[in-house]
């Protein structure tokens, strides 16, 4: 094992020849090590040599407290290293208190390595994917003056002052791992549960240590290979192998009895009912007339709750700004209803409490975003809800209301939380587990219309798509934020096709006032150059856009199942107008192919006497593909290309 610079730095002190001998030795056996380092990895970048968190529960002062030790050492390898990866980085909370660090480099030099400590430091809000409980922050320290095969290294130590809420351990970073250990030392009267999630859970050895008084739980990997991150997975969690740890009981010392913690969702829920029981539990005039106004000419109790749901949605802006137990409790209606904004908590907060009083039945709900890839049976934790929302109950249906989203019609779901678990708090000790189901592909569809107009080598048109579902409340989402030419280059980015010689001459966006909220955007464009003409014949490829191209997958790079935010159909006509003194002497025949419960295509062609009419259709199923059905998606992928490569054939009569 490698000896720390800050221990050889204590045996140098010693004036008397033995530890002068001492610390030569161990700084030539370090040397050797990293020698031996920069030589495994000569290909890369940089590489973690040594990363350490050693978790440790104990009793004090008559209860369980935790803190986290954490050793974090990185290797530049290469001269770019020393630019790109010179920054290290601490993530704290007031759940999970940043107690103390020490940061160094180690740079090379004549004699072996020479330590400073030139850096920047910086503490900044840290941008997460939590939407509520999230006064995170980050402490980077930027360091100066690397070189080639210089050494950084992060000491620092964690308080953790909610043993419920105990961060989780990843084994695998955005550059290799040379090793990596995770060590959980705790009393042997507590009991944990370790889940490991992610793919390659295979590469963690895991060994226990035993004494008189305590246990310590050892995981650790060697040689783990860099992450590679996609874009189209909810996040990391879903594939980077990581440990979740959680303290499911223990009876301390002084105690008769144990103490059960969050071993299974009943626990979960007392822990979070607790944040809820006192909100909303006195009467406020004001919000009793703002309900009443609301419903004051609705007959039915849905009629209500659509109102109530509409008024939060125009009058509410989200503003998400929590600290410490802020991110657990929500605020009390009346407030956020005089002032008009809040967080997520706080939107479940007035929707409840509006619904109660117009007489619906209204719970307070917790969810996880698709970000989590947990259930609260495998994980109660807090952790696996990072949002709050409303549920209603009308008759025998169980209706989701989330007042963050402005757009989204009542009685549908934001995409982000579709196919997750919701747990819902129907009284002090009663509960639902809930699963919000996902929107079928009907409800999510584009309709795509080009009209081709023949100009010698080149064509002019019009394009007019109709967006229904997810992809029309995503679009007026996105497009709430952009304005004159950001607005323009957003449209074309939706429209442009044919190639990049795509003129958008003219363009229009309008949304339907009406429940559904569909989306409209028609452009008038030009694309030079884009015929191929052979003495009388024209070639004209339809196959304007090309759907579904980039569903291929590159399957000795790829373990990571392939997902999308919402399953949809989509509907593209391409017509091409022949010109005067042509016909169309080849039409290219029709296809259709399908991914067994995955996705689908069909495309056919019809002629008259004055165009050819070019109608595709495509159904996406499923959320997600996984590695399994890779090998079978990438042969439909295949076929589906062949046919984007057929062209028109017009010939001059």
């Amino acid at each position: 094992m490698t000896l720390r610079k800050e221990q050889l730095k204590k045996v140098c002190k010693g004036a008397i020849l033995l530890s002068v001998a001492i610390c030569m030795a161990a700084a030539s056996v370090a040397q050797d090590e990293y020698s031996a380092i920069t030589e495994k990895y000569k290909n890369e970048q940089a590489v973690i040599t040594n990363y350490t968190e050693h978790l440790v529960i104990k009793y004090e002062d008559y209860k369980l407290i935790a803190t986290t030790d954490v050793t974090y050492q990185r290797m530049m390898i290469s001269d770019l290293a020393a630019g790109i990866y010179n920054k290290l980085a601490i993530y704290h909370s007031s759940f999970n208190k940043l107690e103390d660090y020490n940061a160094f480099a180690s740079i090379p030099s004549k004699n072996g390595y020479k330590r400073n400590r030139d850096y920047v430091e910086r503490t900044a809000p840290s941008e997460d994917e939590n939407i509520f409980y999230d006064d995170a922050k980050e402490t980077q320290v930027a360091f100066t003056g690397l070189t080639k095969n210089s050494l950084i290294e992060m000491d620092y130590t964690i308080r953790h002052n909610d043993l419920n809420m105990l961060p989780s351990y990843y084994f695998q970073e955005n550059i290799p791992v040379a090793k990596s250990t995770f060590i959980v030392t705790a009393p042997k009267y507590v009991n944990l549960k370790f889940v490991l999630k992610g793919n390659h859970t295979d590469w963690i050895k895991q060994t226990k240590e035993e004494d008189k008084n305590t246990v310590s739980y050892i995981f650790t990997s060697t040689d783990v290979p860099a992450l590679k991150e996609y874009d189209d997975v909810p996040s990391i969690s879903y594939y980077a192998p990581h440990i979740v740890t959680f303290v499911t009981s223990y009876k301390l010392p002084h105690q008769d009895k144990i103490t059960e913690s969050l071993s299974d969702p009943d626990h979960l829920y007392t822990y979070f009912y607790n944040f809820i029981k006192n909100v909303n539990i006195t009467d406020d005039d004001f919000l009793d007339k703002t309900v009443a106004d609301i419903t004051k000419d609705d007959k039915t109790q849905r009629d209500k709750a659509e109102h109530i749901y509409q008024w939060v949605q125009k009058n509410m802006h989200y503003i998400a700004f929590e600290d410490s137990l802020e991110g657990f409790v929500p605020r009390q209606a009346a407030d956020i209803c005089k002032r008009k904004f809040g967080d997520c908590k706080d939107m479940a907060s007035i929707l409840t409490a509006m619904c109660r009083k117009a007489g619906i039945d209204a719970y307070f709900t917790w969810i996880g975003t698709r970000h989590k890839p947990y259930t609260y049976e495998e994980t109660p934790l807090p952790m696996v809800a990072n949002h709050m929302i409303c549920t209603i109950k009308l008759g025998n249906d169980y209706i989701f209301l989330d007042g963050t989203d402005p757009l989204i019609p009542f009685g549908y779901n934001p995409d982000m939380i579709q196919g997750k678990e919701a747990l819902v708090a129907i009284d002090e000790k009663n509960y639902k587990i809930i699963k919000v189901s996902e929107t079928p592909a009907e409800v999510n569809t584009v309709t795509d219309s080009t009209t081709l107009h023949v100009a010698g080598n080149n064509v002019s048109g019009s394009v007019k798509m109709h967006y229904r579902g997810y992809p029309a409340w995503n679009l007026e989402t996105t497009l709430m934020y952009y304005k004159n030419e950001e607005r323009e280059k957003y449209v074309h980015s939706l429209t442009g096709r044919g190639s990049n010689k795509y003129i958008q001459k003219s363009f229009t966006y309008d949304q339907a006032d009406n429940k559904n909220k569909d989306a409209f955007v028609s452009t008038e464009f030009t694309i030079d150059d884009y015929i191929q003409n052979v003495q009388k014949e024209y070639y004209v490829n339809m196959n304007v856009k090309r759907t579904f191209d980039d569903n291929w997958v590159d399957i000795s790079d790829r373990d990571v199942a392939l997902s999308y935010k919402y399953r949809q159909q989509l509907k593209e006509v391409v017509i091409l107008d022949i010109p005067a003194g042509f016909h169309a002497s080849y039409i290219p025949p029709d296809d259709s192919r399908s991914l067994d419960g995955s996705w689908n295509y069909k495309i056919s062609y019809k002629t008259t006497p004055k165009a050819v009419i070019l109608t595709k259709e495509y159904e996406l199923k499923t959320l997600s593909i996984p590695p399994a059905q890779f090998a079978e998606n990438n042969k439909v992928v295949e076929e589906l290309r062949k046919q984007y490569k057929e062209s028109v054939v017009l010939t001059a009569n």
